[in-house]
């Protein structure tokens, strides 16, 4: 047993936990074990599976995040009476497997990254979403997310998106264990405190408008070293990992320009490589590029790259574009630094949704690339590393590749409008959080990317240490389970309530037990820090008791071992 864990028992304990597992029966209300529906001599094919697992990554790799998973494992199984165990592993197989459908439930965090519901609404639930590999499909939510995209009057778009946040809380595809609060961690004494940006969409410190705007307050700041998740392992910007998991996202974001952004303030489009824009119609936009732009190997940004890297997405359809890409009817360079983008019909969240999701590539070097690999319908499949960098325009550039060590991005100085003011950005993941942490102690970390350790832990050590300083904020993620609809029991809706119901009951362990009080109550995929979008009456089903209910109406029934069987 880890030490986090006979900590985690130990504080449990004291409220009321078995001395044999992570357990606060009725702390929500009744578990409502004592109430089940029993009969005898059920046939044993009604049995609900026996092999149920629930996939998380390794304790090692995030131990407050799979602790939550243990607690809520043993009260699935206690409350609801199945078999259910914990299977942990590596979380670049955690991800593999889930986009494999090898999972019945799954959980990790994950994010907006641009301040809109559309990529949430769409991406993990459409039917036809890319990230959607729990075969959720539902007629009623697939037009609601399709009229949120097209409606254009902000207020008729917010009922839509709220109407959809409705039927995810009723049909409960995914249910929410908590809004993280972060604590982030940096070297004050490198870094000038009045210099950091916290973005809410990039988990705070890895975002684009903190590394541009860091300022060093000596020579040893102005290489900064950070841990960055884990090591990047896929760096094509075609790839759909690059896109995320962060890892990968944030080094590739960085390398490139997008002709927006999102503004870590209010969540509004943010003109980064472009100048400004004029919309004509509901379905045509002028964007003007930024001049005197510049790709790292010295060769200028143009109106046709631009145009050349929107036709290849949607002319290949990588499956991380498609539905950035999807809306666009044309594109084409209507002047010297003039873009105009034809859409099929009004999409509302063009600016940050296409624009701001699709980096601008060179053409002169990816055409020769794709000709040379043949891989001009597959662009994904390319291969990208040291031998054949990824080149792009943005404020920080390729240097060198260590996979599964370092990488290392020095400054692109000739960056017209938003060179960084350090002269490297050094990401170097360690095994395990306590050498992280105790990196930063040491000055071998300037700052904490991202930190899945004990918040408290790192909060304590920053007292401890005048040279470091310390964030706390509420960022744009969740921390969810997403059920595979595609095996039982969980193709039942009212069995997919009644894990909603024991997962919300457990809300309050988890943020303050697990967490340390480091987290909020969550409701929908859409985050409270979003808060217009936000539906704060999204259906919710919360309590032991409740759970059993549930169940019981819908027809389940237990033997006299407490094991749960399917309705007749």
């Amino acid at each position: 047993m880890s030490p986090n864990r006979r900590e985690l028992l130990r504080k449990l304990g004291g409220a009321g936990a078995a001395v044999t597992g992570i357990s606060v029966a009725g702390c929500t209300g009744d578990d409502g074990a004592e109430d089940r529906a029993v009969e005898d001599d059920l046939p044993e094919e009604r049995r609900v599976r026996e092999d149920l697992e629930y996939l998380i990554n390794t304790e090692r790799y995030d131990p407050d995040r799979y602790q939550s998973v243990e607690y809520i494992t043993e009260r699935l199984g206690e409350t609801l009476g199945i078999d259910i165990s914990v299977d942990a592993t590596e979380i670049g197989v955690l991800v593999e497997r889930e986009e494999n459908g090898e999972y019945d439930i799954v959980t990790y965090n994950w994010t907006t990254g641009d301040g809109d519901p559309h990529s949430i609404l769409m991406e993990r639930f459409h039917s036809d979403g890319p990230r959607n590999h729990s075969g959720f499909s539902h007629s009623e939510f697939d037009d609601l997310a399709e009229q949120q995209a097209s409606e254009t009057d902000v207020d008729e778009r917010q009922s839509l998106v709220f109407e959809a946040q409705r039927i995810l809380g009723e049909q409960r595809q995914e249910s929410q264990h908590l809004y993280n609060e972060n604590v982030k961690g940096y070297n004050s004494d490198r870094i000038d405190p009045d210099s950091i940006v916290v973005d809410p969409l990039t988990n705070g410190f890895p975002s684009i408008y903190n590394w541009v705007s860091m300022e060093p307050l000596n020579e040893e700041g102005q290489v900064l070293v950070t841990n960055n998740w884990d090591p990047s392992d896929q760096l094509n910007p075609f790839h759909h990992n690059a896109r995320g998991p962060s890892r990968n996202n944030n080094p590739t974001s960085m390398m490139h320009d997008f002709l927006v952004r999102t503004d870590p303030n209010d969540f509004s489009p943010d003109p980064w490589a472009a100048e400004g824009w004029e919309w004509l119609s509901d379905t045509e936009i002028v964007v003007t590029l930024e001049s005197g732009m510049r790709f790292h190997d010295g060769e200028p940004v143009t109106a046709d790259d631009v145009v050349w890297t929107f036709q290849t997405m949607m002319e290949t359809e990588p499956p991380a574009y498609i539905a950035f890409v999807d809306p666009i009817e044309s594109v084409e360079e209507t002047g010297d630094d003039e873009v105009t983008f034809v859409l099929e019909e009004p999409f509302a969240p063009f600016l940050v949704s296409s624009l701001g999701e699709v980096p601008i590539l060179p053409r002169h070097y990816w055409e020769n690339i794709l000709s040379e690999t043949g891989n001009e319908d597959t662009p994904w499949e390319v291969v990208i590393d040291d031998d054949r960098p990824a080149i792009g325009s943005g404020p920080f550039q390729w240097g060198q590749w260590d996979q599964g060590e370092r990488f290392e991005m020095p400054a692109f100085e000739d960056h017209p409008f938003a060179a960084p003011n350090i002269e490297t950005r050094v990401q170097r993941p360690l095994s395990t959080r306590d050498a992280e942490l105790e990196a930063l102690v040491q000055g071998q970390y300037d700052l904490l990317d991202y930190w899945f350790g004990d918040l408290n832990r790192l909060e304590e050590s920053v007292e401890e240490n005048d040279h470091l300083t310390s964030v706390v904020h509420l960022d744009d993620s969740r921390q969810a389970a997403w059920l595979n609809l595609e095996r039982e029991p969980f193709d039942d809706v009212a069995f997919r309530q009644a894990v909603n119901a024991v997962m919300t009951a457990a809300n309050p362990v988890i943020v303050e037990e697990v967490y340390g009080g480091f987290g909020r109550r969550a409701i929908s995929p859409i985050n409270e820090s979003i808060e217009f979008w936000h539906n704060p009456d999204t259906p919710v089903f919360d309590g032991e008791d409740v759970a059993v209910e549930l169940l019981e109406d819908a027809g389940y029934v237990w033997d006299s071992e407490g094991r749960l069987y399917h309705p007749e």
